[in-house]
């Protein structure tokens, strides 16, 4: 039952209490302040919530700096793991069931109503839920902050891995005192549960409610709530880095002192100048500015290779999801969300075709040319996108021949093709302008009256295809052209 997030606390079910049962209304004040106390521990000026604020930043900022990779699948389960912590609201739970039995013991009617054994109950399955989601969130918490030690030791990225790590770290650690607490608060509630009256709501399921919450949990919880043995050898390359950057900052302050006491003020004594010495004038040479190498950088040369040399599509694909944020700044075009989504596509066409070549009925010769060609022609579009191929400028020929035309000479289609070139035409106009909204909105037009076009000439309703394909560009100008 712990496991079931969609559980409702059975409100409605109360239970009288009359004069005679005044020991238990006399503890039942203890019951509301333990309570009320346990819902502080989980407030909003808690450090845990904040440091789940950061980790979302971080997981975001990651997404496609670790694209794919085991780090990020690790900071997603985290993230899950926090996401769910944040829904389940167990401070909510507390102060709803302490207000309950407060209004009950405030209100003067006999016999008194207060909250059922259920309610109670429901409280320690919710306490239960945030123990073992806990647990998850320390071993997933653990396992990231190892792996990302491995990563640090390459030493790449190792600034943007080093904020990683330290949030992940700063996760554990206020997890590991708030289970803490949290066994603590259940110990206590557990108690009255044997004192509480049953009501009249029945679970769906039996109930497993442990005395101990952190024996169930164990050895799980024991495991994870000892510190983490890492050997020293794994954390040498850290001081090395930070002795590093220390170092740094101090022959750079001692450079700065060694100037200062270098620099000696002269005074001009006109009595050293002789009347009769006359200087040779020369003019010195014109220092000319060194134009900008309009070629490939070592990196980019590297890369380029690197694409050519790739023998398979999986190879391509290892590559464009390694590209991170440091092999993006090299590159000579911007990765936008737009190109990113493109290239993706052309990885989706090229495994399409691949597949149809492997079950096509050709000899095992022409398989390989084809497939060779098809990773050959992937590879290309890649490096063009990326920018490491020069393309050159368009001709006559090819301009006619490009699928997007000049803004001014845009005008209604009178045929598929023409209706596609001008939707990505204005594709590429909004995206240039940064209207992202009105590129979603276009696009998904775009997709609905071509399926529509198509069924009505399915249909040999061409005429209204026709008058459909006419108005529909007549709209797109209108609507998204300015």
């Amino acid at each position: 039952m712990w496991n079931v997030l969609n559980l409702k606390c059975p409100t409605e079910d109360l239970c009288q209490y009359n004069s005679l049962e005044g020991a238990v209304l006399q503890e039942l004040p203890r019951l509301v302040s333990l309570l009320t106390t346990s819902a502080e521990v989980l407030t909003q000026d808690h450090p845990i919530w904040a440091e789940i604020k950061v980790f979302r930043n971080v997981q975001e900022k990651y997404k496609r700096i670790l694209h794919c990779d085991k780090c990020l699948q690790l900071l997603q389960r985290v993230g899950i793991c926090l996401r769910k912590m944040v829904l389940l609201n167990l401070s909510k739970a507390y102060l709803d069931l302490a207000e309950k039995f407060l209004a009950g013991l405030q209100s003067q009617s006999s016999p008194i109503q207060l909250p059922s054994c259920q309610q109670l109950e429901f409280v320690l399955l919710r306490t239960q839920s945030a123990a073992k989601l806990i647990c998850e969130a320390l071993h997933y918490s653990r396992e990231t902050f190892c792996y990302l030690i491995q990563r640090l030791r390459v030493g790449h990225l190792i600034l943007n891995l080093m904020m990683a790590t330290s949030v992940t770290a700063r996760v554990n650690i206020l997890f590991r005192g708030l289970l803490v607490q949290i066994f603590d608060i259940y110990n206590k509630l557990y108690i009255w549960r044997g004192k509480l009256k049953k009501g009249t709501v029945e679970w769906p399921k039996p109930l497993e409610l442990p005395k101990d919450l952190e024996a169930w949990l164990n050895p799980e919880a024991a495991e994870l709530l000892k510190p983490k043995q890492i050997p020293k050898t794994e954390l040498a390359f850290l001081s090395q880095f930070f002795e590093k950057k220390e170092n740094g900052a101090k022959s750079a302050e001692v450079s700065d002192n060694m100037n200062d006491d270098e620099c000696v003020i002269v005074e001009e004594t006109s009595q050293l100048q002789l009347e009769d010495d006359v200087g040779e004038v020369i003019p010195r040479p014109k220092k000319h500015k060194k134009e900008l190498k309009k070629g490939f950088t070592k990196a980019q040369t590297l890369l380029l290779e690197k694409i050519r040399n790739a023998g398979s599509l999986k190879k391509l694909k290892n590559i464009w999801n390694n590209l991170d944020v440091g092999s993006q700044v090299m590159l000579r075009k911007v990765l936008t969300p737009y190109k990113i989504k493109a290239i993706d596509g052309i990885f989706h066409i090229a495994k399409s075709k691949l597949q149809k070549i492997k079950q096509s009925d050709v000899s095992d010769d022409v398989k390989k040319e084809q497939k060779d060609a098809v990773i050959q022609s992937t590879g290309i579009k890649l490096a063009k996108h990326l920018g490491l191929i020069k393309t050159e400028p368009e001709t006559s020929t090819d301009a006619a021949s490009s699928s997007v035309l000049p803004v001014n000479k845009l005008k209604p289609a009178k045929s598929l093709k023409e209706f596609r070139i001008l939707y990505e035409t204005l594709y590429e106009m909004l995206l240039s302008t940064q209207q992202y909204e009105k590129c979603d909105k276009l696009q998904k037009k775009f997709k609905r009256r071509r399926s529509d076009i198509k069924q009505l000439s399915q249909n040999n309703e061409k005429q209204l295809a026709k008058e459909l394909l006419i108005c529909t560009s007549k709209e797109f100008l209108i609507r998204f052209k300015s």
